[in-house]
């Protein structure tokens, strides 16, 4: 049975045959949009930053006298919130310096494929029976989740979520219409 005998594509329409398998490339436009809201989030902490930075200075300008003479409380309070700033400001700079690096890395090629011989996870195969765990695995703090293949023979492969269009429960119900029932994807770390 043909589900369909043209599919669009970038270069126009693509003849396709019945559905054999699950392709997916890596796709680094998830990964470029998560860079892009982390660089306004950024800019916005930094405002912020000279915002407080101007109403600190304006305070002291306004009551330096009264500050000279009994400032202790004025350099203490300015001290919290600078630094909490400042600690705000360097948690989202290093975000975004890791969503940037991920971007420029983000391989060519096909980043997942199942079909019914068996699984490919980045650059690891597994035929359906030398499956030892498919899973999604939590990516850790300001990374995506991982979608992850262990194969009885020791290989890892390592997909990062952010870096595919598809959703965990999609391949958790494909892993299980190819495999015939005998695996699925392990999606029960995501509520932690």
């Amino acid at each position: 049975m043909s589900f369909a005998s043209v599919a669009p594509g970038p270069a126009g329409p693509v003849p396709v045959g019945p559905i054999a398998e699950l392709l997916l490339p890596y796709d680094p436009q998830t990964l470029a949009q998560t860079v892009g809201k982390r660089r306004r989030r950024l800019i916005g902490r930094l405002i912020s930053l000279a915002i407080s930075l101007a109403i600190l200075g304006g305070i002291y300008a306004w009551q330096h006298r009264t500050i000279a003479e009994q400032g202790g409380a004025y350099w203490v309070f300015s001290g919290i919130v600078l630094g909490l700033t400042l600690v705000w400001t360097l948690v989202v700079l290093l975000g975004f310096l890791r969503a940037r690096k991920e971007l420029r890395t983000v391989p060519a090629g096909i980043a997942v494929r199942m079909g019914r011989p068996g699984v490919v996870v980045a650059n690891a195969f597994a035929r359906w029976t030398d499956v030892e765990g498919l899973e999604v695995v939590p990516g850790g703090i300001a990374r995506a989740d991982r979608l992850r293949l262990r194969t009885r023979a020791g290989a890892v492969g390592l997909v990062p979520l952010d870096q595919v269009v598809v959703h965990p429960a999609t391949l958790d119900g494909t892993a299980r219409a190819y495999s015939a029932g005998r695996q699925g994807v392990d999606l029960s770390r995501l509520d932690n």
